[in-house]
């Protein structure tokens, strides 16, 4: 949100932006009671259950679940982000987006700047003479068009050339840098990337965040690629999905492969609604951003025991995130740049209608490949991992594959529905809790408290004193409220390996005003003896807000039912509410 004073445009929205107006507009409502009601826009109903509060400004569908503010339905309806669902409902409604230039805005425009110019630079070298990256690249059967189409260039043998060229157009030594396309060594600065086929990596706004690069022949690392920046981070960003996200639209899903050049690969074949993680595993933010633009996604891995892993664990990832998931691999070729490139596109995609299972299902056939069921003691293992898998998944789900696999592994229904619900630990949970994890709308701009930072500051200066608890921590994105607290979790997120901070390394990366930031909650917070009890008061108060959001939802959506019809209204769900409703109150009285 560079530039501009988000916050109060929010603000604004909430005062003047009448819901029951934009909602209207993009689909039809009628008076009912207190409110009004239509058909979901989200899934198909005829008997209508999407409900609109004019005085609360809220939303809710009693079908399907989804529900928010003015702000989250155009974010859904559009298929926006946060920031352009503001800036489209401001301008719909002639609200002023105040600039709020400051150190950090510019910093970020001038990487930016900086990086368009490497990309450019790149490009050049591969396209506009003989090189060893074009010919590397041409004979993996990418052709001049596909190389122009997403910006791919190459990185020569010569130590100073990038460095030389930019420093010439104004660049800063620092900038060359920290982005990650030049050192220093004995004073002298010297080309970061050498030797190298260069991917831009660019976000859907179409900015040059980072590259990628490709060593042409031997040598290490086989991949180079920029560091976390000021405009780069790994975990809110896919490779190509700058250009494939239309497609993605337009298709209904998205294919995730791991490389770049699997990405581009079957992009030139006129496969286009695929992106890349890069190898990195799949984060929840990844998937955030990819549900904007695909409601299903087909994981095509590498078929090596790292990928297959890679894929288990982006199942889980993209089903948290509400994406339908199936997982396709490829039967021949280690990779699907090899596939597409021996079988061309109508074999990828009759491999894909064949062969591309649900996500359960793939994690249940891998599985099955540990253990021997004809020996009892293994069966009965295999059988208490199958259960903690069907306990992940929703009530009808469950039911379903509890009947698939009971048959198909001769277990009777009853024996391996107790064993889901011993391994969930709970036989009533029907009714999903969806927790404010990252809320939307006001709550996602609006102040935070002064316990919330406290939170923050607590638990940023426990993860310096004892790193392994940065593990335990994400589960629970919404404990870093600021702007600042969330630039430095990102950061301690990329310095953190196998239960080891590089702090040095972290604080070489951090900017000036994420330092500060940690400087003085290092100098303030004093941690006692006791680490754990302190994490987990942090922990217990994160939950209370939970508790907390969820109630005032439940209230929210009580209160929107009165508008239902009768045929509409659905008394086991409003049972199902209340129950939990008063659960949660009765948990945050137990902790007073």
């Amino acid at each position: 949100m560079s530039g501009k004073n988000y916050s109060k445009a929010v603000e604004d929205i909430k005062s003047t932006v009448n819901i029951v107006d934009v909602i209207g507009s993009a689909i039809t409502l009628k008076r009912s009671g207190s409110g009004y009601m239509g058909c979901c826009p989200f899934h198909k109903e005829k008997t209508p259950s999407f409900s609109v509060s004019e005085s609360k400004g809220f939303y809710h569908c009693f079908g399907c679940g989804e529900h928010g503010d003015v702000i989250k339905f155009v974010e859904k309806y559009y298929n926006l982000d946060f920031q352009s669902a503001v800036e489209k409902l401001c301008a719909q409604y002639g609200i002023i987006i105040e600039e709020t230039v400051g150190p950090s805005d510019k910093k970020k425009e001038e990487y930016y700047e900086a990086n368009k110019q490497a990309a450019r630079y790149f490009y050049d070298r591969l396209s506009k003479s003989a090189n060893k990256g074009y010919e590397y690249m041409s004979g993996r059967g990418l052709s001049a068009k596909t190389m122009q189409f997403f910006g791919i260039g190459y990185a020569g043998e010569d130590w100073t050339g990038l460095v030389d060229k930019l420093t010439k157009n104004g660049v800063r030594k620092d900038v060359l840098i920290e982005l990650g396309l030049a050192a220093e060594k004995n004073g002298r600065l010297y080309d970061k990337f050498r030797g190298r086929v260069i991917f831009p990596i660019i976000n859907v706004r179409g900015k040059v965040i980072g590259f990628g690069g490709r060593i042409i022949g031997g040598g290490e690392p086989k991949y180079l690629n920029s560091p976390e920046s000021a405009v780069y981070q790994k975990k809110y960003n896919l490779y190509g999905l700058n250009r494939s996200k239309d497609a993605m639209l337009r298709e209904g899903f998205g294919i995730l492969v791991e490389g770049y050049m699997d990405c581009v690969s079957l992009y030139q074949a006129g496969i286009e609604n695929v992106a890349a993680s890069c190898g990195t595993a799949l984060t929840p933010e990844q998937a955030k951003l990819l549900k904007r633009y695909a409601k299903s996604v087909v994981l095509c891995y590498d078929s090596d025991n790292a990928g297959i892993n890679a894929a288990i664990r982006g199942i889980d990832v993209l089903r948290e995130a509400g994406i339908e998931v199936k997982v396709l691999n490829v039967d021949d070729g280690k990779d699907p740049d090899e596939y597409i490139k021996k079988h061309g596109k109508d074999s990828f995609l009759d491999l894909m209608r064949r062969k591309a299972v649900p996500g359960v299902e793939y994690k249940v056939a891998i599985l099955k490949r540990s253990y021997d069921l004809k020996d009892h003691t293994q069966g009965i293992k295999f059988l208490q991992e199958l259960a903690s898998i069907i306990k992940r998944l929703s009530p009808v789900e469950a039911d379903i594959y509890i009947q698939k696999y009971s048959k198909e592994f001769g277990i009777s229904e009853g024996a391996l529905r107790r064993e889901v619900e011993a391994a969930s630990g709970d036989k009533t949970q029907d009714v999903p809790v969806r927790h404010a994890a990252q809320p939307s709308g006001s709550e996602k701009s609006g102040q935070p408290s002064r316990t919330q930072l406290n939170v923050e500051h607590m638990l940023i200066r426990l993860i310096m004193l004892k790193p392994s608890y940065i593990e335990r921590i994400r589960d629970y994105p919404e404990a870093f409220v600021s702007g600042r607290g969330r630039s430095v979790i990102q950061s301690m997120e990329s310095f953190y390996k196998n239960g080891e901070l590089d702090m040095d390394a972290l604080r070489s990366e951090l900017s000036d005003e994420d330092l500060l930031y940690l400087d003085k909650i290092e100098e303030k917070i004093q941690i006692g003896e006791d680490m754990e009890k302190s994490f987990m008061d942090c922990v217990s108060k994160l939950e209370r807000a939970r508790r907390e959001a969820r109630i005032e939802e439940i209230d929210a959506i009580l209160d929107m039912s009165d508008t239902l019809p009768e045929e509409a209204l659905d008394q086991e769900y409003i049972n199902k509410l209340l129950m939990e409703k008063q659960q949660l109150i009765i948990k945050n009285k137990g902790e007073n």
